[in-house]
């Protein structure tokens, strides 16, 4: 770890004692025992649908045991997503592992809807196990993405049986709770593009299912012969090169709906799920998590700076430490950010690579962490947790982990930065400025056109390489920032270090010729050999400017304060190094392009040209609020 930066934490930031253990835990290294499968119980719903569950239990115990529970989509007898190495890991080191097919998914019965039914589903699982004679009638329940949503979807059903959690990557927000809908395929109120290929994939809603009422003894007899997945894509699919350009190509189909219609992909609620108002109570009704959930667990929140749904997780971990009906589970909330992409939080090594960015020796005890998490709620071993802090994180920049009791981090001072210009701040040849202090000597203001036709892109044409801070990690923007239909705002190089830690948001005045258009901000940080890192992002289409529960058009012409979202970061931004400030509108093809009509993006074929002007005036003052955190005092 770079240590020369250490003395720019906080009095109250520590560096982790679980974060520097001289020995790793990996998810390979096994326990001492040996580990039995016992394949494909049927568990019964209370609608009757029966749910496939693996069984990886350890030989040699005689006593009843805490159970670690995993309900995934990516089917539970693949090691593509790592539920088998998990499922043998824990096993192995004295816990059974119990893997389920979700409902409608491979093995199990039912019908399937994207994340519909988990509140049940979760609960009836957790009661079953907890019946089961091998079982000491606690159960854990863990997963990173989909499986940590169905996670975070069991703990609303406060099972007295479920005792501890770890959600991964398992952002799920919804309501006031956050003024947001951040589920990956709708944030800011866009359509996320990738979510196509996903449903084309692993959203499918079609599988070769054993006969109904077929008993377990009779399925295993036929197992081996049994397949349940048809030939449509599948996730292995995507490591086809041509099978990515074809859905590249595919992102400009319009209308928007119509994504899919040359594939040949199995039946899938990708319309279904973007065809309704994002605020529609068909969502609520799925349940996500808002202000009025209930939650009594223990949890421990896993995700990385360069995840979609990081600050979600950071609600999370503050929502249910407020919330939670007892004290045991207010006061048992944990949370690790790590600096990686979506669910690679554990793959830090002693030298940690993010997209382009060498973030340094990142390594971290997560599964040892884990198994002494397990250990406290599962086992009963009151001392397994002693010392941990509430909240550790990587700080990249700084390029070492820290921790805290709480967040947003204590001796956070939100600073305000300044947009400025001459009137020319479009491409990173322009004349954007970011300053500390609101005498705007330049412009007034500056425009760029919108084209849905040619949206401001994140891939690069000369790698292929997606820029975005979560699908690439962190990359060099200098390529994309070359296009006039995007502003950058710079500060001078900096003459000390500026250790950026905490929620983000900007500010901008706006206005536009069309009725609607949106507004993408991406934080940069340039080195001084001129290379421009992504940080984080925030999206906000605009006609949600009011409250994502409402649709209010633009005026044209007409000026508005547009607040955006920019998630949360810890990222120390080194002397010499700029702060830069991307403001455009697309993400293209992250998410939709906005067709500016006012109607609705996702069944319109025209769009029209916006030319959108951001004002930086006394009287319009566009900012961007960052949070830093003090230095440790002398």
């Amino acid at each position: 770890m770079f240590r020369y930066l250490k003395c720019l934490a906080s009095s109250l930031l520590l560096v982790s004692a679980y974060a520097v253990a001289e020995e790793y835990t990996a998810v390979s290294d096994p326990g001492p025992h040996e580990v039995r499968l016992e394949r494909s119980y049927f568990v019964p719903m209370r609608d009757g649908a029966r749910l496939s569950t693996d069984l990886y239990i350890p030989e040699g115990l005689d006593r009843p045991l805490g159970t670690v529970l995993e309900r995934t989509p990516y089917n539970k007898n693949s090691d593509d997503t790592g539920i088998v190495s998990r499922a043998k890991f824990f096993a192995s080191h004295g816990f059974v592992y119990a893997a389920q097919d979700k409902r409608g998914k491979y093995e199990s019965e039912g019908e399937y809807l994207t994340t519909a039914n988990d509140i049940e589903d979760g609960d009836d699982t957790i009661d079953w196990i907890a019946k089961q004679p091998w079982s000491n009638g606690k159960v854990g329940q863990m997963g990173c993405s989909y499986p940590g949503f169905t996670t975070m979807m069991s703990a609303q059903s406060l099972n007295p049986h479920l005792a501890a959690i770890i959600p991964q990557s398992a952002a799920m927000a919804t309501g006031s709770m956050a003024d947001r809908y951040s589920l990956l395929w709708r944030r800011g109120g866009t359509v996320s593009l990738s979510m196509a290929a996903w449903h084309a994939s692993a959203g499918s809603k079609i599988y070769y299912r054993p006969p109904p009422g077929l008993t377990r003894e009779a399925f295993l007899e036929i197992v081996d012969d049994f397949d349940p997945i048809p030939s449509n894509y599948n996730m292995s699919s995507f490591a086809d090169p041509a099978v990515v350009q074809k859905f590249r190509e595919a992102y400009f189909t319009l209308p928007v709906r119509d994504i899919l219609a040359g594939f040949d992909a199995p039946p899938n609620d990708f319309v279904l799920l973007n065809e309704k108002p994002h605020y529609d109570e068909f969502f609520a009704e799925l349940g996500y998590m808002g202000d009025n959930a209930r939650v009594d667990v223990p949890a421990l929140h896993i995700n990385s700076w360069h995840d979609y749904g990081v600050a979600e997780t950071l609600i999370h971990f503050n929502f249910f430490r407020e919330n939670a009906l007892s004290e045991e589970a207010r006061e048992n909330q944990y949370v690790i950010i790590g600096p990686t992409q979506h669910c690679a939080t554990e793959t830090v090594s002693e030298q940690t690579t993010v997209g382009e960015l060498d973030v340094g020796d990142a390594r971290f005890d997560f599964y040892g962490t884990y198994l002494r998490w397990y250990d406290r709620w599962l086992n009963g071993n009151k001392d397994a947790l002693e010392g941990m802090p509430h909240v550790q994180y990587y700080n990249i920049g700084a390029n070492e982990w820290r921790s805290a009791d709480q967040w947003p981090l204590p001796n956070t001072r939100y600073t305000t930065f300044y947009l400025d210009s001459e009137g020319s701040a479009n491409s990173r040849w322009g004349d954007g400025r970011l300053e500390r202090d609101t005498d705007h000597s330049g412009s007034e203001s500056d425009s760029y056109v919108h084209d849905p036709s040619t949206p401001f892109t994140t891939y690069r044409a000369t790698t292929g390489q997606d820029t975005d801070v979560w699908f690439g990690g962190s990359r060099d923007r200098r390529e994309i920032e070359t296009r006039n239909d995007v502003l950058i705002f710079d500060t001078e190089p900096l003459e000390e270090t500026l250790n950026v830690t905490g929620p983000m948001k900007a500010v901008i005045y706006l206005s536009s010729s069309a009725v609607d258009t949106d507004l993408d901000l991406t934080l940069v940080d340039v080195f001084p050999d001129g290379r421009a890192m992504g940080v984080y992002q925030g999206t906000l289409r605009v006609r949600y400017r009011e409250g994502l529960d409402r649709e209010v058009l633009m005026e044209p012409g007409k000026i508005y304060p547009v607040e955006v979202d920019m998630n949360a970061t810890s990222n120390t931004f080194l002397p010499g190094h700029r702060i830069r400030l991307e403001v455009a509108s697309a993400r293209f093809p992250n998410h939709d392009r906005n067709l500016g009509t006012g109607g609705d993006n996702f069944t319109e074929r025209e769009g029209v040209v916006a030319r959108n002007t951001v004002y930086h005036s006394e009287s319009y003052p566009s900012q961007l609020i960052l949070p830093i955190v003090a230095r440790k005092p002398n």
